[in-house]
């Protein structure tokens, strides 16, 4: 069967940017008519609308393009409630679009805390995770407004499932863990003796143990899972026993069974030569929602870890499952293998039915390939016409299968453009293609899962390795002599880091020892168990890993500015913190929060050599209470190992000139939590004006905060008059220059002057320098 895919514009080159990696949790669906695809082009913050009403005929089955809509920045999830309502929620905008698709355009917008990740109707009612808060934000979806508001206590809530009687929807917690803690190096036993005699005895390390050992004194919730009540509006159950990353989940028509998608950390194995080829599990995860029963289903099972390379295992591998949906019989469904390029169609057994491979390669070359990574991460069944539409994140593609036969029939653009510049997108496939592993199951996102991190720690120590050699200095005490740092290959647990936000030239990982992104070329083979990469291939990923960027600190103010946290001035704070007496801004050196130096580690009480870390994340890490007794979700906190608990922020570290105490902690606390990310959050700000609005001194304000932002662009796009316009904010003139270059610029009240009864314009703030390209595709 052909498929033709029709556009009605032309496409456009892409271009270089910045990048956020959005999580992109449900970024395609069929409206409820079955007439229409809505799919995420998540890069360029648009829903892309096609027309799939045309049934077969013998010129193939058409997929026309129909619209490109502008919606919030990094757009991650969409639904659709009635044929022409579609919600649509961003990730760093922290909001929903609301968007006719009659109107062609956004008719209201609703602000979320941070990181909103995914949407769901039940019984008149629009439920919305709001990750990085921990929370359900709940509106009616008649009037818009805000119902209420369910606090989660689990880590990232991320994907939504609502049970088909409608009563309840099920939460499931994207870094759920997999109750595992960190043991302090004073309080575990000294590490075993190296395997290669030439080396000495190994520094003293914290050992990752399990939350139910007797030397841990707090707890860790094993919550991966939450059922809310629709009516009630509150968490009415936990369900345990799921997974470490659950990505989707889907309740099985005709069951009580919710189907979650996961991966389980393997990290309570000791040394990367143990966890060769085999560090995480890939998984489905059958939940009895009727007695918590979890009947787990790997998606890997049978292969044979002892053997690297695996090539039976390489072509059929599923790596870190990122979709799932049932047909409405319930007797199958499909998986979306994200990391290795597949899909698989099971069975309610959890049998494998088909597999069929999305990748395109150019002969055997496996580089080739990974730059060609598709990354399939959301579904759309259109059963009524035996189609399968797949949103791949990587290619920002879309590929249509033929359910039946298992067949790819065709793919297509999300959209006319893709900001992303080629060479970008090529050297992403190097973070994420597990068919760079020797057997097909993991890759490097298997940790830094979007680029981003797994919430755990991992001990990749190896007893037989040899002793390296990298340089640092005093410059805590003022001395800039570089100095030896001798760092042992039996290196104890670190916690994974992000990378997003990594700076030019910067030392690499914790403790420094990598000085560029080569030097981790030897993961591929020692950890993965597959070959090296070329150099090439690793310049790519560096270029490509060069353009991501960290979110806005939500701690901070529309305006970037820091109000009271905690109960601490963060304005003294900083004061305090860059204060010589108080010594922190020595070591941590504004605006990132390092030095990039290797201090002296007796200044750390630290039994081996550290790099001084950035900072801008400490907002994201600060989670773990370790004092006796207390409840936690999550088992790592913020230092090195995962140890450091919040009650000790700001000196969760040893220092010997630290002299902070009682108001002073509390500020320079409040300081370090609002740590600026290097983008400031009027980055992804969206409002939408109608005539209604566009004199509410609460929205000018807001529009005025936003317009002064030297680190954002500010652009308005909508419509004036009934006809479909865009304009950018020039800062210098003070004014919005239109789209049509025949037009005067206008003050913001002319602007708003010429809207009309039924017009509208949501105003978006973008990374500086983004805007123009935003509204000038061309």
């Amino acid at each position: 069967m052909a498929l033709v895919v029709a556009c009605q514009v032309g496409c456009v080159a892409e271009s270089a940017g910045n990048y956020f990696e959005g999580r992109q949790t449900h970024p395609i669906a069929i409206t409820p008519n079955g007439q229409r695809l809505l799919a995420l082009n998540t890069p360029e913050g648009r829903l892309s609308v096609f027309d799939i009403s045309s049934h077969s005929t013998s010129n193939g089955v058409r997929v026309i393009l129909t619209d490109e809509i502008r919606v919030g920045l990094e757009p991650v999830s969409v639904a659709a409630r009635t044929d022409d309502e579609i919600w649509v929620v961003n990730e760093v905008s922290d909001s929903v679009s609301i968007i006719s698709l009659r109107k062609r355009g956004i008719i209201e917008t609703l602000a979320c805390p941070d990181e909103p990740s995914d949407i769901a109707f039940a019984q008149g009612k629009a439920f919305v995770t709001c990750a990085r808060n921990g929370m359900l934000r709940v509106f009616d979806v008649e009037t818009r407004r805000e119902v209420g508001t369910i606090p989660l206590k689990g880590e990232y809530p991320r994907t939504i499932a609502v049970h088909p009687k409608g009563g309840s929807v099920f939460v499931t917690f994207h870094l759920s863990g997999n109750q595992t803690t960190i043991l302090p190096a004073n309080l575990a036993p000294a590490p075993p003796p190296p395997s290669n005699p030439a080396l000495a005895p190994a520094p003293k390390t914290g050992l990752i143990v399990p939350v139910s050992d007797p030397r841990v004194k707090f707890k860790v919730l094993d919550h991966d899972v939450a059922e809310v009540s629709v009516s009630e509006l509150r968490v009415v159950n936990y369900f345990s026993g799921v997974g470490t990353v659950l990505f989707d989940a889907a309740i099985r028509p005709g069951t009580e069974e919710l189907w979650v998608a996961n991966t389980e950390a393997l990290n309570l194995i000791r040394f990367e030569p143990e966890l060769k080829g085999h560090f995480i599990d890939n998984r489905i995860t059958q939940l009895n929602l009727t007695n918590g029963a979890a009947h787990i289903r790997d998606l890997n099972g049978g292969i044979d870890y002892g053997l690297l390379p695996n090539e039976e295992a390489l072509a059929t591998s599923l790596a870190q499952p990122s979709a799932i949906v049932f047909a409405s019989d319930g007797t199958h469904g499909w998986v979306a293998g994200f990391g290795s390029d597949r899909i698989a169609k099971i069975s309610a057994e959890g049998e494998f039915l088909l597999r069929v491979d999305l990748r395109i390669l150019a002969g055997d070359d496996l580089s080739i390939g990974t730059r060609r990574m598709r990354g399939p991460r959301g579904f759309a069944l259109d059963e009524g016409r035996g189609r399968l539409f797949v949103l791949n994140k990587l290619a920002n593609s879309i590929t249509v299968v033929n359910g039946d036969r298992g067949v790819v029939e065709a793919e297509f653009p999300v959209g006319t453009h893709d900001p992303m510049a080629a060479s970008v997108k090529e050297g992403r496939g190097f973070l994420f293609d597990a068919r760079l592993s020797g057997n097909g199951t993991v890759s490097c996102a298997s940790c830094h899962i979007d680029a981003d991190r797994d919430g755990l720690s991992w001990d990749l120590g190896d007893p037989g390795g040899h002793m390296i050699t990298v340089t640092g200095r005093n410059l805590a005490a003022h001395d800039p002599r570089p100095r030896a740092r001798e760092m042992h290959p039996m290196k104890g647990p670190m916690l994974t880091q992000t990378l997003r936000g990594l700076a030019k030239n910067q030392l690499l990982h914790w403790r420094g020892d990598r000085a560029t992104l080569h030097d981790f070329n030897a993961t591929y083979r020692d950890l993965m168990g597959g070959s090296l990469v070329e150099d090439g291939d690793i310049e790519s990923l560096q270029e490509y890993l060069d353009t991501l960027r960290h979110h806005p600190n939500p701690n901070r103010g529309l305006d970037n500015s820091m109000g009271t946290l905690n109960g601490g001035d963060p304005n003294r704070g900083r004061t305090l913190f860059t204060t010589h007496v108080n010594h922190c801004g020595v070591c941590h050196v504004l605006p990132t929060g390092t030095d990039n130096n290797i201090d002296d580690l007796r200044n750390l009480a630290e039994s081996q050599p550290m790099k001084t870390p950035p900072m801008q994340t400490v907002y994201q890490r600060a989670l773990l209470d370790t004092r006796e007794g207390a409840t936690n979700t999550t088992g790592f906190g913020m230092l090195h190992d995962g140890s450091g608990g919040k009650q000790g922020l700001p000196t969760v570290h040893f220092y010997e000139l630290d002299s902070l105490g009682g108001k002073d902690f509390a500020d320079v606390a409040a300081f370090v939590l609002s740590f600026e990310t290097g983008i400031v959050p009027a980055v992804g700000f969206n409002r939408t004006v109608t005539a209604a609005n566009r004199g509410d001194e609460e929205v000018l304000r807001l529009l005025g905060i936003v317009e002064a932002q030297a680190g954002a662009d500010l652009i308005a796009v909508g419509s004036i008059n009934g006809l479909k316009r865009q304009f950018l904010y020039d800062k210098s003139a003070l004014k919005y220059l239109p789209d049509n270059s025949g037009e005067s610029s206008l003050t913001r009240s002319e602007l708003l002057g010429m809207m009309g009864s039924s017009d509208s314009l949501t105003f978006f703030g973008t990374p500086a320098g983004e805007g123009r390209r935003v509204i000038d595709r061309n």
